[in-house]
């Protein structure tokens, strides 16, 4: 088999103090220093691999697992996580960067729905995501027979219902699914973004204002198709407004409707817009789709998929695809990153019903979700 640590890149997830002191007051109850530092370890893989199936939307039970169960880490050298929707145990085993083979012991061989692998070294600062393993039959597992994270997603993520389809209508009514829940810093991760890869706080510096300069702009374009200009004296929001509801060209409305969310997301003018780091379904490339949502006067809604770079180096892996499929499965668009594009995206026009499914690409690894408008 292939080494498959030379063919995609793991996924940090952060290990917290309240972590380490979590896996230390277990340890304590041991009686023996070997069982100490074994249900330390695994106190933390089980906590990083608690963290990671919460950011792909996957409920946990922590206390009906036996790695939870002072009894049980006495008796058995246990690693497991509770998953609800499963109905079934995930083992969490850890290995050090130092390790060629992941110890596996005989006691966790049967009842388990699959096998996280974590890497872990001191000082316990994070967890790498290496892989997982569908069946365990030996007491060491070479690096070579860990699996890609995606192989996890397929085997382990619950495949969504016709009714766990992503809701388009209730985010407007500020309802979003747990997956799908807009991240507290996502206005500032995108502004931030923009700001970068606009070259916006050189400006600021030379005293400009770059939001003004904006929608001057799109105030010039949009008042050449209009025979009553809107009014010089309206507040920079105002102005916005008047743009989103009277422009014909929905490239203006769009533009206008993303400056009034840079600055106020509150405004009720403003498209709902939401996203999520693909980072884990896209073999540890940290990129985030954003979905965006605008309705217009005619019962209609504006859409925007747009895929940005969450690496410090602002662009996106080159060969990166965001594709489209209406509700039949025929693609309706597909767009692919080329070397040092900074964001790719995709603007579409719906009715209000109307189900499509987004799907992203990089290499052989994706995700897809569909959407009801």
């Amino acid at each position: 088999m292939i080494d498959t640590a030379t063919q995609f890149s793991p996924i940090a997830i952060p290990i917290t103090a309240s972590d380490r002191q979590q896996a230390d007051q277990f340890a304590q109850q041991q009686p023996t220093q070997q069982q100490s530092e074994q249900v330390y370890r695994n106190t933390l893989a089980v906590l990083v691999t608690q963290r990671y199936l919460q950011l792909l939307g996957i409920d946990t039970d922590l206390e009906v697992s036996h790695s939870w169960n002072p009894l049980e880490r006495l008796l058995e050298n246990t690693a497991d996580l509770y998953i609800p929707a499963l109905q079934g145990f995930l083992e969490c085993r850890s290995l050090r960067q130092s390790d060629r083979k992941c110890l596996v012991p005989p006691e966790v061989w049967s009842e388990r729905i699959g096998y996280m692998i974590i890497q872990i070294d001191e000082p316990y600062q994070e967890g790498q995501m290496l892989g997982f393993v569908e069946s365990v039959s030996v007491s060491e597992l070479p690096r070579s027979y860990f699996q890609p994270l995606y192989v996890f997603l397929e085997q382990l993520t619950p495949e969504r219902s016709p009714q766990a389809i992503v809701q388009l209508g209730k985010w407007r009514k500020s309802i979003f699914e747990s997956d799908w829940q807009p991240p507290k810093d996502l206005f500032s991760r995108i502004k931030n973004i923009a700001t970068q890869l606009s070259g916006a706080q050189m400006q600021l510096q030379r005293g400009d204002n770059p939001i003004r300069q904006r929608i001057e702009q799109l105030y010039r374009r949009h008042t050449r198709n209009l025979v009553e200009p809107i009014p010089v004296d309206l507040n920079s929001e105002s102005a916005l407004v008047k743009v989103i509801q009277t422009t014909p060209d929905d490239e203006i409305r769009w533009q206008a409707a993303e400056l009034l969310w840079e600055i106020n997301p509150q405004h009720p003018a403003c498209p709902v817009i939401s996203g999520k780091d693909l980072g884990i379904y896209l073999m540890g490339n940290s990129v985030l789709l954003m979905v965006g949502v605008l309705p217009k006067s005619d019962n209609r809604v504006l859409m925007l998929l747009r895929l940005y770079p969450l690496s410090q180096l602002y662009a996106l892996p080159t060969g990166l695809k965001l594709i489209g499929l209406d509700e039949t499965g025929n693609q309706f668009f597909a767009v692919e990153s080329r070397p040092q594009d900074d964001y790719i995206q995709f603007k579409f026009t719906a009715d209000i019903g109307d189900r499509f499914s987004v799907r992203v690409v990089l290499n052989d690894a994706s995700f897809i979700d569909s959407f009801v408008v």
